[in-house]
């Protein structure tokens, strides 16, 4: 794996680098902590973000033939040109369990109590062989990966919040319940600007992760939430919408729920002979437009671009792919690794929040293809001639 250098990009405001590379080094030590601990060896270790897959697909990503000029930058120069693509569907949870909680222990009786809440769900595409000039390489391929979720603003700021979330889970075994106590109970260590922080992340939780009901993966809308270049003078964020927004199941089935609906609803899917299309957007700024005090529309990922999206190319997922559920497809998944930074140098990831993923994906990645469960390995190797 190879890395490119870039120049420092413009829109960027840092406001101390020295305490943010100690906060990205931290919270990177502290991302393999929480792997070791979670999968405590002989255990496979999963991802340290959006460790649930719901399936892996294949797809094509083509460029409108009629794109105008001023959006032919990067992957989008040559309009109409067609690309193989793998898509990941994912619960973004740190820990595998059910698609939605529905009992919860009250922390006052100790007694369990019903609720429902629904999670964060993502959807990452790796557009192959893309060519050009690349940040991180991908295991030598030039590829450029799209990373998304279903809500258009990250549940965390930047680094420092994602920092103190970190070691609340790690001290808490993964419980980040104390992450939002401050909004309740003063507490003299946290300033009123993260205060002010910690409020936004927990109605982002509440109002717009634990309340949004998903009942198929391939029937929602996707967003990048954090900022990305559009070449060199212009800034993007970009989204996945589905032609079919009502593709069944609309909403998650009746309790008690299985574990892994979403998987299943998928993998029904799929084996219809229906494609699938999504339309994929950008919203793009340029160097004139506001970004807010201390360019907060850059640096705080947990803001909302309200901008038009213009759509620039188009997802197709053809089916039936019988195989998605198949355990050499899971397999292959697995040993996938998607980061922000597979990206041409003119889409560069930009803000806090990329700059932490730099560090964080690469670490998460690497340690858990360090030990790769037995099984896995056989599949991998008598495989790989299907699946390259």
């Amino acid at each position: 794996m190879s890395q490119k250098n870039t120049r420092r990009c413009p829109f960027e405001r840092i406001q101390n680098p020295d305490l943010e590379a100690e906060q990205i080094a931290e919270t990177t030590d502290l991302t393999v902590k929480l792997l070791d601990k979670r999968y405590p060896p002989p255990k496979q270790i999963l991802r340290g973000v959006h460790p649930k897959s719901h399936g892996c697909v294949k797809a094509t990503f083509t460029i409108n033939p009629d794109l105008g000029p001023e959006y032919q930058v990067g992957l989008f120069a040559e309009p109409g040109k067609q690309f193989d693509a793998v898509i990941r569907f994912s619960n973004a949870a740190a820990l595998v369990g059910p698609d939605t909680t529905e009992t919860k222990i009250d922390p006052k009786t100790k007694q369990e109590v019903p609720v429902e809440e629904h999670g964060s769900r993502g959807m990452a595409i790796k557009v192959l062989d893309v060519g050009g000039e690349v940040l991180i390489d991908d295991n030598g391929a030039h590829n450029q990966d799209f990373l998304m979720i279903n809500q258009p603003m990250f549940a965390f700021a930047n680094t420092e919040d994602y920092l103190r979330l970190d070691r609340i889970l790690l001290q808490d075994n993964d419980m980040a319940d104390r992450f939002f106590l401050p909004v309740f109970v003063p507490d003299p260590s946290v300033t009123d600007e993260q205060k002010q922080r910690i409020a936004t992340s927990l109605n982002i939780v509440k109002e717009d992760i634990q309340k949004t009901d998903v009942g198929n993966p391939l029937g929602v809308q996707y967003f990048s939430a954090a900022p990305f270049l559009f070449g060199l003078d212009r800034v993007m964020k970009f989204s996945a919408k589905p032609y079919n927004e009502e593709l069944p199941p609309k909403h998650s089935p009746p309790k008690p729920r299985p574990d892994n609906y979403l998987r299943d609803a998928l993998t029904e899917t799929m084996n219809r002979n229906e494609p699938l299309q999504f339309d994929f957007m950008l919203q793009i700024r340029d160097g004139s437009d506001d970004f807010g005090e201390n360019n907060e529309l850059i640096e705080n990922a947990s803001t909302k671009w309200d901008d038009d999206f213009v759509s620039v190319a188009k997802i197709t997922i053809p089916a039936p792919q019988p195989e998605v559920d198949s355990e050499e497809n899971k397999a292959h998944c697995e040993q996938l690794a998607f980061t922000p930074w597979h990206s041409l140098v003119e889409h560069k990831p930009i803000g806090s929040i990329n700059r932490l993923r730099k560090s964080v994906y690469q670490a998460s990645a690497g340690h858990r293809l360090e030990r790769k469960d037995p099984f896995v390995q056989l599949l991998e190797k008598l495989f790989k001639p299907l699946f390259g």
